[in-house]
């Protein structure tokens, strides 16, 4: 019990400063998340413009690969299985450039104690995507 606590307690941390602030949900916009001004808000609509469409993209090539992945799994096709499994990862290590490239420019335009709250954000949302059983590598 006691090593569950103190794996949770950095998402719990960061909970606790993100009510401080206001309401702690994951899709919180960032504006009000993170007390932006008129031009900071702005400014992070643009790059979150900027990179929305070649994320989407991205994502569904992804999404393809996996569906075909799974339909290989099912035929037992252990090369095709190979192929749309290594393509899958490929696609989502440049999901993961994409990410990491727009959360950098994001942070840019961030006071300090704004990058301090944008990382707990950050944090929040790893811990809210998906199954609490999933790894978090995003």
């Amino acid at each position: 019990m006691m090593l569950i606590l103190r794996s949770m307690l950095p998402t719990l941390v960061a909970a606790l400063t993100l009510s401080l602030s206001g309401p702690a949900r994951a899709d919180q916009p960032l504006k009000s998340a993170l007390g932006l001004d008129m031009t900071q808000a702005a400014q992070v609509d643009a790059i979150e413009a900027r990179y929305r469409q070649p994320f989407a993209a991205k994502r569904q090539q992804r999404n393809a690969e996996l569906r075909q992945a799974r339909r290989a799994r099912i035929a037992n096709d252990a090369a095709a299985l190979a192929r749309h499994e290594a393509a899958g990862e490929k696609l989502h290590q440049e999901l993961r450039q994409i990410f990491h490239a727009k959360n950098d420019e994001i942070r840019a335009v961030l006071t300090a104690s704004q990058r301090t709250r944008f990382e707990q954000q950050l944090a929040l949302n790893r811990e809210m995507k998906g199954s609490s059983r999933d790894a978090k590598d995003m």
